[in-house]
């Protein structure tokens, strides 16, 4: 193994390993001209020198694994101070694993380690300005974020600390296993909002009828038995969702002005500005408070109809509460947000609010293609999928940078197509897929199983075995993609594993059928037909065990797949269509629903089941009468529409497959041009119910740049 720190132990504040929500500072002074600073933790930090942010991290990694930063840090002459903040959550989630607390790291001047944890040069606090007994974010992500802020609250990152910085000694933890960082650094470009809206009045303490209450406050529970980490709300310090549904405004005005510097606010007001697109990263400003009083700074990725921000929209807690002291606060969250629109509001008190910004966590790895064409509509189009790809993929895949920050399967084949193409590269799916090979096992899903996100926690225990077989297939498209046989090769035992889990599901048949867990095809009615025998499921296991004959050179997983593309041509195709599921009757037999859907017909097409040449009048009526102008032309109701993810995507892949580019490029701007123009970024669905920045989408620059390539 090699040696990652030459000092450093893992330390965390001495007794706190296992407590929930610890945020802890790391101080030291130095002089030099150069400085180097290696870190690994089992949470989040973020780097100050001389009071200015300057890094975040880490890289996520697997159970029991830790990704090595090293961040080179800017010195100035004289003294210098550097203060790294982490704060570790110790909850279930499926955007960071619920690890005890430690971080290990050591900061080399010239040469020289000058500071190491374990050792000497690092003074360690407890930090209480954020509401540590605060409410999710969402069920997915870990908690939100609200501050106490007296004048005195970032003193301790240049050596001069306040109430909130309480002196807490450290203690060496476990020995760590660590893996390099993959990627390259993080950069941190600014965006400033571009318009501002709307200017108002409002007042609190308007009681609603209902509170609306997500998963993250009413599935709270023992994480050993798959229910999510938190504090009931009898035992939260602040309640904020409830808070804000508490609010009425009282006057609303159109301001439309570009002036969005400064913003003044007093007891009762309130601003909304905008992003020029939705963006996602840490929320910044210069705040001077000018007397005692609370600030909220909500956001959220549309408007609602009145031109205002629910800040409880899609079961998230898009919104902080800062009480403040009278004083001046170089303010920014510790997270990264994702959305478009932002208002902030005062309820007490009196600020002005200087240089509201997004600091952008985004793809580190530059962006090496362009849209070269001349149509407004596509270059909007590509402009988002750029945009929702640089935003989902920052140190693995993300299905959305919002609601969960999730490393899901499914959405990660498209995503790692859209980043070889738009960097020429695979660097974030290699750190992705070999998050899924690092651990001995998944402990809390069955034997062979794959989590359907990683690095996640599994809340529920569930698993999507659909998305266990897409994995498969990301890895024979790595392989084509970058000619790397050997990455995939250490995969082996871990697929056939897989394929062991699937046999206990065959029928005499080999059909897979009464599936356990979350069975998945895509949002739409497709399922709900996903019991008892699903024919989209079996096309996927059939076309898994294609790749596994390719990837691991098996010609009896390639006899298995022929037989079962056999059966399903057979039991699927009514001499129409192909149909969705069978179901078992009173008498035992599996009988045909009768249900179709337009997704259904995508995935038989998509995982080789049929070809234009074997089905072709089935194939021509995918390609003239559906796609994007379907519904509005009253085609097929009684064939059920497909949504975005991922019924839409299957269909623009055959048309980039047969090499039908004009078409390809109509039905992108069809089915995206719109999302484009109201987010900037692509969507979850075809309605924005759900994420309006999701990584698969991005796929759509991969069509736009491949059509634009040829030969007119």
């Amino acid at each position: 193994m090699p040696t990652y720190f030459e000092k450093a132990q893992p330390v965390w504040l001495a007794g706190l390993e296992t407590e929930r929500h610890i945020t802890a500072g790391f101080y030291t002074a130095v002089t030099g001209t150069s400085a180097l600073l290696r870190v690994a933790t089992a949470g989040l930090y973020r780097v100050f020198v001389n009071g200015v942010f300057v890094t975040h991290g880490p890289a996520r990694c697997a159970h029991g694994f830790y990704r090595v930063d090293e961040a080179a840090l800017p010195l100035t002459a004289g003294v210098n101070h550097i203060a790294i903040e982490v704060v570790n959550y110790y909850m279930n989630s499926f955007a960071y694993l619920m690890q005890p607390g430690f971080i290990q790291m050591e900061l080399v001047v010239d040469g020289a380690v000058q500071a190491a944890t374990g050792t000497e040069g690092f003074t360690s606090y407890q930090l209480t300005d954020r509401v540590r007994k605060m409410q999710r974010y969402s069920y997915q992500r870990p908690m939100g974020e609200s501050y106490l802020l007296a004048a005195d609250v970032y003193g301790w990152r240049i050596g001069q600390p306040g109430a909130n910085a309480q002196l807490h000694p450290t203690a060496v933890t476990e020995e760590k296993a660590f893996v390099p960082r993959g990627i390259a650094p993080l950069q941190f470009p600014v965006c400033r909002p571009e318009t501002w809206l709307s200017a108002g009045t409002f007042i609190t303490g308007v009681k609603p009828e209902h509170y609306k209450k997500d998963r993250s406050l009413t599935h709270l529970g023992d994480p050993e038995e798959g229910r999510i980490c938190g504090w009931p709300e009898d035992e939260l310090e602040l309640h904020l969702s409830d808070e804000l549904q508490e609010w009425q405004i009282t006057g609303m005005a159109t301001v439309d002005s570009q002036d969005t510097e400064q913003m003044v606010l007093t007891a009762g007001q309130f601003a909304v500005l905008a992003l020029p697109v939705e963006k996602t990263g840490f929320i910044a400003a210069d705040i001077l408070c000018q007397e005692d009083g609370t600030l909220y700074v909500a956001f959220d990725e549309e408007l609602q109809p009145n031109g205002d921000v629910d800040p409880n929209s899609k079961d998230c807690l898009n919104a902080l509460r800062l009480d403040m002291q009278a004083g001046s606060y170089p303010f920014q969250t510790m997270e990264p947000y994702g959305f478009r629109y932002i208002r902030l509001s005062c309820t007490t008190g009196a600020f002005t609010v200087c240089g509201l910004r997004v600091v952008e966590v985004i793809c580190p790895q530059p962006i090496t293609a362009a849209y070269t064409g001349d149509d407004p509509a596509l270059a909007r189009v590509f402009a988002a999928a750029v945009e929702t790809f640089k935003q989902n993929a920052v140190d693995i895949f993300m299905d959305c940078p919002t609601r969960e920050r999730a490393g899901w399967l499914c959405d990660s084949f498209f995503t790692a197509r859209a980043e070889h193409a738009l960097t020429g590269d695979n660097a974030i799916e290699r750190n992705y897929l070999e998050n899924y090979l690092l651990p001995e096992r998944f402990p809390m899903l069955p034997e062979g199983m794959l989590p359907m996100c990683y690095p996640s926690d599994f809340l529920a225990k569930q698993y999507i075995p659909n998305w266990a077989m897409w994995f498969v297939l990301e890895l024979e498209d790595y392989v084509r993609r970058n000619g790397d046989s050997t990455f995939v090769q250490p995969f082996r035992d871990r697929v056939y594993a897989l394929l062991r889990f699937f046999e206990g599901y065959e029928n005499a048949d080999g059909l897979l059928e009464k599936l356990d867990s979350w069975v998945f095809v895509e949002w739409s009615q497709a399922n709900r037909l996903v019991q008892d025998i699903n024919f989209p499921t079996n096309m996927l296991y059939a076309r898994m065990l294609r790749a596994v004959a390719t990837l691991f050179d098996d010609p009896g997983a390639a006899q298995k797949a022929a037989r079962l593309e056999d059966v399903i041509r057979r039991r699927s195709f009514d001499g129409q269509f192909f149909t969705d599921n069978e179901v078992y009757n009173e008498a035992g037999v599996p009988v045909p629903s009768g249900e179709r859907t337009e997704t259904c017909q995508y995935y038989a097409f998509f995982t080789g089941i049929a070809t234009p040449e074997t089905y072709p009048e089935l194939w021509q009526r995918m390609l003239t009468e559906f796609g994007p102008q379907r519904a509005e032309q009253g085609l097929w109701p009684d064939i059920w529409p497909s949504n975005a993810f991922i019924g839409n995507f299957l269909r623009l892949e055959l048309l980039r497959r047969v090499g039908l580019y004009d078409q390809l490029l109509s039905e992108c701007v069809g089915y995206f041009s719109y999302m484009a123009e109201r987010t900037g970024t692509l969507w979850e669905n075809i309605t924005n119910c759900a994420s309006c920045n999701h990584g698969f989408a991005s796929y759509a620059a991969v069509f736009i740049l491949e059509a634009e390539k040829q030969p007119k």
